[in-house]
């Protein structure tokens, strides 16, 4: 990493640090959104916040990365209050290429594993996070969308790695029908590798970095390296087409400000397809 990154995912995980937690417990790194009253909803600190983390957890406790929630959510995706801000291309740019996109290639070449804790709501970008991630243990009471279309945008991550990540007719049910998917049918849509009551979640996520460790640093390197290489060269050179769409050809429209509008006046939008 340059200077110049090392100083901006600094200067990011300082701006974040009142709600993207960093902490090593027993030498494993945990990331943690701490976000509570907006679900755990990121803003452009808050993503470069986690990529600044997992850098961090390379420095600091290389191995297996917990990412995790607190409150009744584990991410509800982008904050749609801040997208009046995308005034201008460049704003746009920064906050779903440098950052969105920043972290899901954070996660996807981190050098080890990335398991997401899902401890409750994973809502378009959390749910997007969640199928990224190496390995996702859900507790009971996680649900998972991809509602994007309601506000007249649409799931960039998702379309782009959604052949790598799971099946295409139930990755394509997500997208399309936006309904959600519980913790107890997230195995059967590839969302998650196995489900726990609630009050277990920490304790199976520790037992999994356990198991994880039983191989060598290397063997964990080189797993990672070669299972993501098709996400890595494929399916995320894909998802930044998609989110180039979205800033050039969505972001624009009335129907996208009548969406977010909409959806932050808790009523239903009128799309008319401009």
């Amino acid at each position: 990493m340059s200077a110049t990154d090392e100083a901006r995912h600094h200067q990011a995980e300082e701006q974040s640090q009142m709600y993207v937690k960093f902490e090593v417990r027993d030498d494993a790194a945990w990331i943690v959104i701490d976000r509570p009253g907006k679900l755990n909803a990121l803003d452009l600190d808050g993503w470069h916040g986690i990529t600044a983390a997992l850098h961090r957890a390379v420095a600091e406790a290389p191995g297996p990365v917990v990412l995790t929630g607190t409150g009744r959510a584990f991410c509800a995706g982008d904050d749609i209050a801040t997208f009046a801000q995308h005034t201008t291309r460049e704003r746009a740019h920064d906050f779903f290429i440098g950052g969105l996109l920043g972290t899901m290639e954070a996660i996807a070449t981190h050098p080890y594993p990335v398991i997401t804790g899902v401890n409750g709501l994973a809502v378009g970008g959390g749910c997007e996070l969640v199928l990224v991630s190496d390995l996702a243990i859900a507790a009971e009471s996680a649900r998972f969308a991809l509602p994007e279309g309601r506000i007249g945008a649409w799931p960039t991550v998702q379309v782009g790695v959604a052949a790598h990540e799971s099946g295409r007719k139930l990755a394509n049910e997500m997208a399309f029908e936006m309904g959600w998917v519980s913790a107890a049918d997230a195995p059967r849509f590839g969302l998650v590798n196995r489900v726990v009551p609630d009050e277990d979640l920490e304790e199976e996520l520790e037992q999994t970095i356990a198991r994880i460790r039983a191989a060598s640093p290397q063997a964990q390197r080189l797993t990672k390296r070669f299972l993501n290489e098709e996400l890595v060269t494929t399916g995320l050179p894909k998802v930044r087409r998609a989110l180039e769409a979205l800033i050039d050809e969505t972001l624009p429209t009335r129907d996208l400000q009548e969406g977010t509008s909409a959806f932050l006046a808790k009523r239903l939008p009128t799309f008319i397809d401009a």
